[in-house]
């Protein structure tokens, strides 16, 4: 598959929603559950009230899934399909040290978008606390919790990392992706942890403590979606091509799995 998907913004979402489900229904058939980490910002809105409303089923099989019947003469496609809910697990990729009510919060805009229009059941959501104060014992705890439900052993005991089947990620004007900003070398060159605390620069929107996922944990997914608006496709095509190898989008590689960048076109 082409890992670069280029459209105009509207068929962009389309196309996004249409991998993102088509990759959950594959997963869930081959492991029982989807696990999906979730974008924040202002990119995804439109896609998760996407994934909340559901596709056509006929842009599935340009994903590698054609659903049950489908292709029956007999039987129409459905009008929408939407994720396999109850099989599906959420978490988040970073968040800001805001209330959940506070427009910066990233799981305040995936529950009012996604989560709450969807019923999602509370056990299958992995929310990234920072409530209590304390950024570093946040990240620890998080991280916890994920060796949890992947079962991989307590936090800096076992090795290994998160096989999560799908990343979702933005791209900042800077560069950044998720909370990993540029020049932030304590958080780039982390090899061992799954969640960090970061402290955001100044320029950044808003500025101040995060919690994050590390560049191993996201480059041990199975797959890696960039969703990228217009004003950012010389960006995304210049590190797409391996020219800025430096910037934190640049340094997501993953393992044995695949990257694809939708970007949407100027």
């Amino acid at each position: 598959m082409n890992d670069w998907i280029t459209a105009d913004a509207e068929s962009l979402i389309e196309m996004a929603a249409a991998f993102i489900t088509a990759t959950a229904y594959l997963a869930v058939a081959e492991r029982g559950r989807f696990n999906l980490v979730l974008a924040g910002g202002n990119t995804p809105r439109r896609l998760y009230r996407k994934l909340d409303t559901g596709i056509d089923a006929k842009h599935l099989a340009e994903f590698g899934y054609t659903p049950p019947g489908a292709e029956s003469p007999e039987k129409p496609n459905p009008a929408a399909i939407t994720l396999p809910w109850r099989s599906t697990v959420l978490f988040q990729g970073d968040e800001r040290y805001v209330p959940v009510s506070h427009p910066d919060s990233n799981y305040g805009m995936a529950r009012d978008m996604l989560i709450r229009p969807r019923c999602t059941p509370p056990g299958n959501i992995f929310r990234m606390p920072v409530e209590s104060g304390n950024p570093a014992e946040d990240a620890l705890r998080y991280e916890t919790m994920l060796r949890g439900h992947f079962r991989l052993g307590r936090t800096g005991g076992m090795k290994g990392f998160p096989p999560f089947d799908l990343v979702m990620l933005g791209l900042g004007s800077d560069g950044h992706t998720a909370s990993l900003f540029p020049h932030d070398r304590r958080a780039l060159e982390e090899r061992r942890r799954w969640v960090i605390d970061i402290d955001a620069p100044p320029e950044a929107t808003p500025p101040g403590k995060r919690l994050t996922l590390t560049l191993p944990a996201i480059n041990h997914a199975s797959n890696v979606m960039f969703l990228v608006p217009a004003d950012r496709y010389r960006l995304a095509r210049s590190i797409h091509n391996g020219e800025h190898p430096e910037l934190p989008a640049g340094m997501v590689r993953p393992v044995n799995g695949k990257a694809l960048w939708f970007v949407a076109e100027p």
